[in-house]
């Protein structure tokens, strides 16, 4: 009795927890993200509850658990790779290694567990969740994956169009001066959803504090593994040293970026028809087997 009981309570949570993140975003809209004016007049402590409380529940619910693990055990930081963490546009020192191989296990065993508790009332419900398990307990690391390369795709969509944007004042003000204007209109023009512009701001930002701004153009190619853009940063710094017009290095590699683009396209395009066939193949082939080919073969039998 106290065994069913216990399995009513786990599965009414499970449930809850499934209604919740559906209707969540409905029931409890996203606030606009604390910026930091709203920082600089909030006390530390107040501005800190804040933020944790425009996280999402689950990330609320997780990240104590995978944190205090993280830290107990920091071996678990060999684990995971930091370039991930980097690529997905993380800081390593907030989100570390550990504290995400810490939510892998924290997934799988749970998921694991829930399972077991719900094996006296479905007898398939601990087989369905070994699966289930072994999903949550590779979808912290799919999902940072996943992150970095949506990141790096929509840094190759921004980038020719920011060259254009640089190249006609590139000469009169500096391509530092041109960089960052174009940075900062398209940072606001877009409310902070340009990630190229964010990042080349980081990067004039390095360059106001003495780093060589092409180094920290390398640096943000190297964090987002965009070797097109590492490409650019050591062409300008070469240009700048051999006295090349910086206008024609920026000509170039539009060009170049936009036939790469357009390649990729066109190769894209290419494997749709083989996809549909494929797919028309799979839908048709078996309807065909079913309506033509066994009732002939079946009148053959009938006639013999």
């Amino acid at each position: 009795m106290d065994t069913v009981l216990l399995s009513s309570i786990l599965t009414g949570i499970a449930v809850f927890s499934l209604l919740m993140f559906i209707f969540e975003p409905w029931l409890f809209p996203p606030q606009p993200k604390l910026d930091a004016v709203r920082a600089s007049v909030l006390s530390r402590e107040r501005y800190e509850r804040l933020v944790v409380a425009e996280r999402p529940w689950w990330e609320r619910l997780l990240a104590p658990v995978a944190s205090r693990i993280g830290s107990a055990m920091p071996a678990l930081a060999s684990q995971v790779n930091e370039r991930d963490i980097v690529r997905a546009g993380f800081d390593p020192a907030t989100l570390t290694p550990a504290e995400v191989y810490a939510a892998k296990l924290v997934l799988g065993l749970g998921i694991l567990g829930i399972g077991f508790a719900l094996t006296p009332l479905f007898g398939l419900a601990l087989l369905l969740a070994l699966p289930l398990a072994f999903v949550g307990y590779v979808f912290p690391t799919e999902y940072l994956g996943s992150l970095g390369r949506r990141r790096k795709a929509q840094l190759m969509r921004e980038l020719p169009d920011f060259l254009a944007l640089v190249r006609p004042l590139a000469e009169s003000p500096g391509l530092e001066r041109a960089m960052a204007t174009v940075a900062d209109e398209l940072h606001a023009a877009s409310d902070g959803d340009n990630l190229l512009a964010r990042q080349v701001r980081s990067a004039i930002a390095a360059y106001g504090t003495g780093i060589n701004f092409y180094a920290a153009l390398a640096d943000v190619a190297a964090a987002a593994d965009l070797e097109e853009l590492d490409e650019l940063a050591a062409a300008l710094g070469q240009a700048r040293r051999t006295g090349k017009g910086v206008p024609d290095v920026l000509v170039e590699h539009e060009r170049s970026l936009r036939e790469g683009e357009r390649n990729r396209l066109l190769g894209a395009a290419s494997t749709v028809q083989p996809k549909l066939a494929a797919i028309l193949a799979a839908i048709y082939l078996p309807v065909f087997i079913l309506l033509i080919v066994v009732p002939l073969f079946l009148s053959t039998l009938g006639r013999i």
